[in-house]
């Protein structure tokens, strides 16, 4: 596994020069055979932000995190502060699909001062974060139960005070508490 960049900003990019970067990313990891491009090229993955007001609160600001989560876990991975995965392309998968949840969740409002990103609540069916996300990502490609667990639990205590799901996830599983710490590193410290 190589060693990624670890930083990823697109910011005034268009749309369609963040999928190239995906792209030629994909390649890179080995999963083109199976990567879900037609699911993903008709969403708003690539345009849509990441959060309304904290990361990536900016159009392709979902693109970006989800890229430096990924990187962040290959990182992890490829310096084996990670535990060796099941398949060699699940840090770069459970990282780039670990917030599908945020797809087709924020608009376009005209507030009079410019463009702000709200939140899309029509679109909030699915229930918590990571479940959600596990549950459309699931209908794209099929996991290892390492992924489902890692995409699932990858909000650790931030989704919710049940600790002991998320430890038992933990011990059967170490990546999906190195998964939640990429989220970390990618939303606090890359991204900050």
């Amino acid at each position: 596994m190589m060693k990624p960049e670890m930083s990823v900003n697109t910011l005034g990019w268009t749309a369609g020069q963040r999928v190239n970067l995906l792209r030629e990313t994909v390649k890179t990891y080995g999963c083109d055979d199976f990567f879900p491009w037609k699911e993903l090229l008709a969403t708003d993955f690539f345009s849509a932000p990441a959060s309304t007001k904290y990361h990536g609160a900016y159009a392709g600001g979902l693109f970006d995190h989800s890229m430096n989560v990924a990187n962040a876990l290959c990182y992890l991975t490829a310096t084996e502060v990670a535990s060796p995965w099941m398949r060699p392309e699940s840090p770069f998968l459970v990282g780039l699909f670990h917030d599908v949840t945020k797809i087709g969740k924020y608009m376009v409002n005209d507030t009079g001062d410019g463009f702000k990103w709200a939140p899309n609540k029509e679109n909030a069916i699915y229930g918590g974060h990571g479940a959600e996300s596990l549950i459309r990502v699931q209908q794209w490609i099929q996991l290892t139960e390492e992924e489902a667990m890692c995409i699932r639990f990858h909000m650790g205590a931030f989704e919710s005070d049940d600790w002991e799901p998320f430890g038992i996830a933990i011990k059967k599983y170490p990546n999906v508490l190195w998964t939640h710490t990429a989220d970390m590193m990618a939303s606090k410290i890359m991204e900050d």
